[in-house]
């Protein structure tokens, strides 16, 4: 092998083992000025589809990304209009079927097209 690609791997190797071998800084951990705002402990669920006020239940089509922990049999779940008013009480029951689920009514009057939200512990 040539002595100049010889050198020219040795430095290379060199400052390739070095470069990992060095840590930077550690970083502190972010502090929010006074008045920041938070993120919502409310988490989306999906929306209401149907509502069957005769025998109390609610049906929601479930977002994709919807807390495994809200779909849990007795979860309870809020239902609200675009304006953020809160409209019903539900709790989920054990009939989720795709991305439907069934719940039942515990207070108010949901409507379809209603956002339901879960408060996350």
């Amino acid at each position: 092998m040539n002595p100049a690609a010889r050198a020219l791997l040795l430095l290379a190797s060199a400052l390739f083992l070095t470069g990992c071998a060095t840590q930077g800084p550690n970083p502190k951990p972010a502090v929010l000025a006074d008045g920041a705002l938070l993120p919502s402990p409310r988490l989306i669920v999906g929306r209401v589809i149907a509502v069957d006020p005769a025998n109390g239940f609610a049906f929601l089509e479930v977002s994709g990304d919807a807390p495994a922990d809200a779909l849990a049999a007795g979860a309870e779940l809020i239902t609200r209009t675009l304006e953020l008013r809160e409209t019903a009480r539900l709790r989920a029951s054990r009939y989720l079927r795709g991305r439907t689920l069934g719940t039942g009514i515990i207070s108010g009057q949901p409507t379809p097209g209603d956002e339901v939200v879960w408060l996350a512990p």
